[in-house]
């Protein structure tokens, strides 16, 4: 099993880091492998409800730039 944490504090190493750290910890005592991916300084678009990813078959939003498509594959 994996688990991707995603921290939206703007502050990278801050108090929000330290927190998921210590989750991240416990969950690697179980073996479980842990990601912690730093989102709060990207631009993240909302969605724009124009149902792309569902025509498209694989559940990528059809805006190629957008990072939100490499996260959710992780």
């Amino acid at each position: 099993m994996k688990v991707v944490a995603f921290n939206g504090s703007p502050k990278k190493n801050g108090n929000t880091y330290e927190a998921i750290k210590a989750v991240a910890a416990e969950l690697e005592k179980e073996n479980i492998e842990v990601e912690i991916v730093h989102v709060g300084n990207k631009i993240i678009r909302g969605c724009m409800d124009c149902g792309g990813c569902s025509r498209n078959m694989n559940e990528r939003c059809v805006m190629q730039n957008d990072e939100v498509n490499d996260w959710i594959q992780r």
